[in-house]
């Protein structure tokens, strides 16, 4: 029986290496294709969202009227998710990006040049619209070319890919701006949008022939129905993750502006937070892949409503970074779940169309959080923005503890790692 359990230790051990081997393989001719464009995209990102309130405040903007503008930057990603689907499924992959690219450059273009709150506004959500399209593209490729064994891995690589941008860019913009000038950092978003779209095209070429292929766009009515229970339990942790995050873009550089501090300061604080939240992608994604979605889940949503409750406590940029830290925690322990959890969900017939609706589930949060920030603001106090927010992104927690249905990740990775380890054996 000790023998027995010894070469079941050691069939566990090769199995893991296995599986780690596979991962890397599969996860390896990504970095060209998909990583590093969307590390450029995000670079830029990160230089501009930070000081999207200081721009709106340079144009005479009240504080609720910074955190709307905050919240287009959601608002224009979510209302495009579901013509993006249509988009990525009637021009294919690759010239749905340079749509995208377009879009995106064309609404930068008037962030850089506005004069009024308008135009400002304007921008961001053309801008926003461009980047629905972008990351549907980029999530459909990804879902189809990543297999299961890696999908957490992979689409966990790809949200950390997305915060070393948030890290990336804000010092960008402090090394390139000034404290009194916030158009250097729409400068260096217009200027990555351009780069990564070269890049991408330069390496994607003529030899992704599933990228090109064209197809006829699915009913979202039906898709909800086949799919309704996924979207309603899986839905609700995405859509409570992605409220919080939403939210915490717009809360932090508000009370940084209500305590005083600058627009390079609010930058230098989303960098630092971001930077934290960036080392735990990748354990994150084997933790989701080894034991479940809701083992990331419910961690992530807990430390975010944390440290959206600790924000009104905090009075300088020492105890504001202390609360931006347990945001960046629980924000790195949920480093692609989102994406995940709508891979997982995805079918093979009609997967833009479905991603392209999961996506208007997770960006609903994302809007909504700055726009519930932003009415708490307008009808009470900003103090109050932060815990009435966590009050609702708990909600979405208890509905993933209680009702989420998911595989086990674990034992189905085990399985394939055996089975990979008799095949090289063989």
């Amino acid at each position: 029986m000790e023998f027995d359990a010894a070469e079941d230790a050691a069939d566990a051990r090769a199995a893991a290496r296995a599986s780690r081997s596979a991962a890397a393989r599969a996860i390896r001719p990504l970095w060209n294709q998909v990583y590093f464009p969307n590390l450029l995209l995000s670079s830029g990102q990160g230089a501009m969202i930070p000081v999207l309130v200081y721009a709106a405040r340079d144009l005479h903007a009240s504080t609720a009227a910074a955190g709307a503008v905050v919240a287009l930057n959601g608002l224009g990603t979510m209302l495009f998710d579901l013509p993006a689907g249509r988009v990525v499924s009637r021009l294919g992959e690759q010239r749905a990006a340079a749509f995208a690219a377009a879009l995106m450059a064309f609404g930068l273009s008037a962030c850089l040049l506005a004069n009024s709150v308008a135009l400002l506004a304007f921008g961001v959500f053309v801008q926003a619209a461009g980047a629905a399209v972008w990351i549907l593209v980029r999530l459909t490729h990804l879902s189809r070319v990543a297999p299961a064994i890696a999908r957490g891995r992979a689409l966990s690589l790809f949200g950390g890919i997305i915060r070393a941008g948030s890290v990336i860019g804000p010092f960008l913009f402090v090394a390139v701006g000034s404290r009194h000038d916030v158009r250097p950092a729409f400068a260096i978003a217009l200027v990555a949008v351009v780069v990564a779209y070269a890049w991408q095209r330069a390496t994607l070429g003529q030899g992704d022939a599933e990228g090109r292929r064209r197809s006829e766009p699915h009913s979202f009515r039906r898709l909800v129905r086949t799919h309704r229970r996924g979207l309603l339990t899986a839905g609700a942790g995405a859509l409570a993750v992605s409220l919080l995050r939403g939210s915490r873009t717009a809360i932090v550089p508000l009370w940084a502006t209500h305590i005083g501090l600058s627009s390079s300061a609010a930058a230098e604080l989303y960098a630092w937070s971001s930077l934290v939240d960036l080392a735990l992608f990748y354990p994150a994604g084997a933790a989701s892949d080894r034991y479940g979605r809701r083992a990331v889940v419910l961690p992530c949503i807990v430390l975010l409503a944390a440290g959206h409750v600790l924000v009104p406590f905090t009075h300088s940029f020492d105890t504001l970074f202390l609360a931006s830290f347990v945001l960046a925690v629980g924000n790195g322990l949920g480093a692609g779940i989102v994406m995940t959890l709508g891979a997982d969900l995805a079918p093979e017939d009609g997967r833009a169309s479905f991603l392209a609706l999961w996506r208007a589930v997770a960006d609903g949060g994302m809007t909504a959080g700055p726009l519930i920030d932003s009415g708490v603001v307008a009808l009470a106090s900003l103090a109050l923005a932060g815990p009435v927010v966590a009050g609702l992104g708990l909600l979405g927690a208890v509905v993933v503890a209680l009702f989420l249905r998911e595989p086990a990740p674990g034992r189905l990775v085990r399985a394939r790692g055996r089975n990979l380890a008799l095949e090289e054996n063989l």
